[in-house]
């Protein structure tokens, strides 16, 4: 089965810095149909489920997200009523959709390592979303691809670059310390330099890495299958933002943004392979 249609130009000249639509063949698969991803649930580690409650703004305050106050299980049975988000992470661990994530990624590779190589680490994510829920303001260091399968939703996405929107610091913080909630900042301005994507059954959307996005669900329940991946490029760009995060941390310095000095880039590179091969030998 032919998974995704791809438009051919969609991989150039932008990519992968800016969102672009694609078109897949997945929405029908009884693979995403409430039943079956209840007993996905029950078969994932439970650090494998996040969920909440789905009324929530754009700028959500992490401490003051609330509980839905319902398990795991009642969530995905009420979702169409119980105004919940919940995700299913690392769903490529169950065999089904592991070959699902597989034979897209296996149609992507071919354009993607056009301008990306050393691709490696898949991972797939579900998303289940009540009606007029929300996904806070937040940025995620994967190329993804996210594959609208039932339902509506609108992601507003912002330019990776715009320091005005998001700044190196913040940027820097969440590559040092991965246990940092995904939620950032928002402020009313910003939604003017947002690009917009209304996603239907059968759309797919690239979300760049580090590109911030918040999400406004539909009147419908929405399910959503994120498909990512890691490349040598985003691996370089994380080890920089971590470096430059412990720089601006224990030295009170203020580095130079990632790729504002592409030469300075290439020896701090070289310095951290060095010394992750020093540790090694040491090891």
């Amino acid at each position: 089965m032919k998974c995704l249609t791809i438009p051919p130009d969609s991989f150039a000249p932008g990519f992968p810095d800016v969102g672009f639509t694609i078109q897949h063949h997945l929405a029908d698969l009884v693979a995403f149909d409430l039943p079956h991803l209840l007993a996905l649930s029950r078969r994932l580690p439970a650090d494998s489920v996040e969920y909440n409650a789905g009324t929530l703004i754009p700028g959500q305050d992490l401490a003051l997200t609330p509980h839905n106050g319902l398990s795991i299980e009642e969530t995905i049975e009420r979702i169409e009523h119980c105004q919940s988000w919940l995700v299913l992470k690392h769903v490529e661990r169950d065999p089904v959709y592991k070959a699902l994530l597989d034979a897209c990624l296996d149609e992507i590779y071919p354009h993607a390592e056009s301008k990306l190589s050393g691709l490696h680490d898949r991972a797939a994510f579900i998303f289940m979303t009540s009606p007029g829920s929300v996904t806070p303001f937040h940025f995620d260091p994967e190329h993804n691809f996210l594959l609208q399968i039932r339902g509506e939703k609108t992601m507003h996405q912002f330019d990776k670059y715009d320091r005005s929107i998001l700044s190196e610091a913040a940027i820097e913080e969440k590559y040092v310390d991965a246990s940092l909630h995904r939620n950032q900042p928002f402020r009313e301005e910003f939604q003017a330099k947002a690009q917009s994507f209304t996603l239907k059954p059968g759309d797919g959307l690239f979300v760049p890495i580090n590109s911030p996005h918040w999400v406004q669900n539909g009147q419908d329940v929405s399910i959503s299958f994120s498909i990512t991946f890691h490349s040598e490029q985003s691996d370089q760009t994380a080890r920089l933002h971590k470096l430059n995060g412990i720089l601006r941390r224990r030295f009170r310095v203020t580095p130079a943004p990632v790729g504002s000095k592409p030469r300075l880039d290439a020896i701090k590179q070289r310095g951290i392979m060095a010394a992750k091969d020093l540790k090694r030998l040491l090891r």
